[in-house]
């Protein structure tokens, strides 16, 4: 049944993809989330591998100072390769997460300015039918006052299970 869900949601998907010559778009699906992608992209030139630089500009959501991102593109025949090169948010690079037929690159934590812009850069080597897709996810940093609680939570826990213990004795007859 899973499966059958899965594929249904993947034709829909499809059946809202975007143009073949769409450039790098930033999409916020909600508060604290919003994705991206270029599919597919196309060499102007008959030289392949061909080189794509694309760039886009977002705002983040009000109230959030944290970014989490990744990005991949898996390779289904020589047509739809693509080699990140570079993959950027603000000047910081993603980590390399895998290379080869499944491209993966991902960004934890990264400070930002609420209501802020932001550049997220994207280059690297297409043969001309491949894509990509990723998702940013935005987070508040939580307040002192949530920190203490969680902080004085824990220790409680820890006290009520240290006076919980109780030594047994053994004797040997």
């Amino acid at each position: 049944m899973k499966k059958y869900l899965l594929a249904a949601t993947g034709a829909l998907a499809l059946s809202f993809s975007a143009n073949a010559n769409a450039a790098l778009v930033v999409t916020m699906t909600g508060p604290t989330s919003g994705t991206f992608a270029s599919s597919p992209i196309p060499c102007l030139s008959t030289a392949l591998p061909c080189t794509f630089n694309d760039v886009a500009n977002f705002i983040t959501p009000a109230g959030m100072q944290l970014v989490s991102a990744s990005i991949t593109s898996t390779r289904t025949s020589q047509a739809t390769d693509i080699n990140f090169s570079s993959v950027t948010l603000n000047g910081i690079n993603f980590v390399i997460g895998s290379t080869g037929a499944t491209e993966f690159r991902f960004l934890n934590n990264l400070g930002i300015a609420p209501g802020g812009n932001n550049v997220l850069a994207v280059s690297g080597q297409s043969w001309g039918e491949g894509g990509y897709s990723g998702v940013l996810s935005f987070a508040a940093v939580p307040e002192p006052s949530t920190w203490l609680m969680m902080i004085l939570g824990v220790g409680i826990a820890g006290a009520a299970l240290r006076r919980r213990r109780q030594t047994v004795k053994v004797s040997y007859a």
